[in-house]
């Protein structure tokens, strides 16, 4: 902290800085030609465009909306589902394939690695050499 006359000199401005700001914001915002561009600027209310709107009519439009949306949304959902299946039984139907056979075996272990499957290169380990 400052000592002396500097210091008292501080102290009185950030006093008067503490008290004028919050009142010069209180007249500023209590006037009501500022209220009025600064709740239109936030848009704090919003009235309907057309006092001829139906606004029932359009509750109900913005629900069929959001209805449509969540049937879209299901529709999707099942795409995916659809579109996974496909997938898993297309690598299932894949890797039998390059093993050699027409159908997937659920006897045989699967194979580590794309590579033993194609020629049975490198097969060091002990599940895949027979004695």
């Amino acid at each position: 902290m400052v000592k002396g006359k500097k210091g008292l000199y501080l102290e009185a401005w950030k006093f008067s800085i503490y008290i004028s700001l919050p009142i010069i914001a209180s007249v500023y915002h209590s006037n009501p030609e500022t209220q009025k561009y600064w709740a239109d600027y936030w848009r704090f209310i919003t009235y309907p465009e057309n006092p001829n709107t139906n606004v029932k009519q359009k509750i109900q439009e913005l629900a069929k909306q959001k209805e449509e949306q969540q049937e879209q949304h299901v529709a999707y959902q099942q795409q995916l589902q659809a579109l996974q299946k496909s997938a898993e039984r297309s690598a299932k139907y894949g890797a039998a394939a390059i093993g050699g056979g027409a159908e997937p075996s659920t006897d045989e272990e699967p194979k580590s690695s794309w590579l033993r499957r194609l020629g049975g290169w490198f097969s060091r380990s002990s599940s895949h050499t027979k004695e």
